[in-house]
């Protein structure tokens, strides 16, 4: 049998215009495997998203690791030199870090006070709404979480206690918020930014430690590299990196990845079920044809080509339409989230639970071509059983009934 007929069968079969229960199986099945592969690539992307924003936005903008000490024996402005001079490090910059209570009005609330220089306010850039113009004693950058819980605006006047060097007594920092850092990460709920003179007369006390944050050109060597400083470093300092503070939520993304993968791989492989199940009907629906091909002399090879030609039609169609289905959920996954906020009146994500306020979707092309061939493969592979089965009818029974 030529290949032209083999092909001309399984097309026909597959994409039969007509009523019979071979075309209707193959476009149940078709649509089945289109609704799994979309469903898996939406997941995909969605958690890609999360991936992506832990990497390129939360640790873009927390320390990928920290020096810290106490007391007025280190060298910091050396320290920072020669930490910065490593071909590894793209900036290190000098912090001071203070537990104080936040005052405003009858409001009283706890506060990581974080003192820093001009140069790490522009590290934030256009996350500041206003943009900081001036940098001095008398400002403040409050995340966008606590300014709305706080009921806070831009301008508003904000008393800080913090223990003096004694830690007998308590002495009041006055700041204005100048500016207020909406990420839309879980920094919105603690961040709080002072200049670091601001906070030069309380060093000293047990709350108020100096340090350096250190960004490296690689967020994930950020563990080697502080094992393999950590010798350099004077006995006193303690030195941590990203995983510490935020290790087990990067974590936590990366297992719920793999597991949703593996879950929605299972409804894959639960749709390459029902192309066997489909298959195996219509061998059941065309016996009498099978019976009269094979009599005219066709042979069982030419059979099982064609029910593998088949399910790999059926692959491809349902993998082709899946990824078409499943761009354009991944694409409408944020507004469709909004939206449904909305209506409902609720927010799904909040940066005091989860670490985004927002759905983020990263759409990779490399998903989209694995899942496909892999549906792909597991259609063909879902015609084994019934191609063998056809190729073993026996003629002269079939044709008699």
């Amino acid at each position: 049998m030529p290949w032209s007929l083999r092909w001309h069968l399984a097309l026909r079969q597959t994409f039969d215009p007509g009523k019979g229960l071979s075309a209707f199986l193959s476009r149940v099945s078709i649509v089945g495997m289109a609704l799994a592969i979309a469903l898996l690539l939406t997941v995909q992307s969605v958690m890609n998203g999360f991936d992506r924003e832990m990497r390129d936005r939360i640790l873009a903008l927390v320390p990928h690791v920290q020096v810290l000490g106490a007391g007025p024996t280190v060298d910091w402005s050396g320290l920072a030199a020669m930490l910065d001079s490593d071909p590894e490090v793209v900036s290190a910059r000098r912090f001071v870090a203070a537990d104080s209570l936040l005052l405003r009005g009858q409001s009283v609330a706890t506060a990581q006070l974080t003192g820093v220089d001009a140069a790490s306010v522009s590290h934030y850039g256009a996350l500041l709404s206003p943009a900081v113009e001036i940098w001095d004693e008398q400002s403040l950058v409050l995340g966008a979480a606590m300014v709305t819980r706080l009921g806070l605006r831009v301008g508003d006047r904000l008393s800080f206690i913090l223990p003096t060097s004694e830690g007998a007594q308590y002495q009041p920092l006055n700041v204005t918020l100048t500016a207020v850092l909406e990420s839309g990460t879980e920094l919105d709920e603690v961040l709080a930014l002072v200049n670091r003179q601001a906070l030069s007369p309380y060093l000293g006390s047990a709350s108020t430690r100096e340090g350096i944050a250190i960004q490296l050109a690689d967020v994930f060597a950020a563990s080697d590299w502080r094992w393999r400083v950590y010798e350099q470093l004077p006995a006193p300092l303690q030195i941590t990196d990203w995983r510490t503070t935020h290790g087990n939520l990067y974590s936590a993304i990366q297992l719920s990845r793999d597991l949703v993968g593996m879950i929605l791989f299972i409804v894959i492989l639960v749709a390459a079920f029902n192309v066997v199940s489909s298959l195996m009907l219509v061998v059941t629906d065309r016996r009498r044809a099978v019976a009269m091909l094979m009599a005219m002399g066709g042979r069982g090879t030419d059979l099982t080509a064609v029910f593998f030609l088949q399910g790999g039609l059926i692959g491809l169609v349902g993998a082709l339409a899946g990824m078409l289905l499943g761009y354009g959920l991944a694409i409408a996954t944020p507004d469709m989230a909004n939206w449904l906020e909305q209506i409902l009146g609720m927010r799904f994500l909040q940066t005091d639970v989860y670490p985004l306020s927002y759905v983020p979707v990263d759409i990779r092309w490399q998903d989209f071509m694995a899942t496909s061939v892999i549906a792909i493969g597991l259609s063909v592979l879902a015609a084994v059983l019934p191609a063998l089965r056809a190729a073993s009818l026996p003629i002269a029974e079939t044709l008699a009934h």
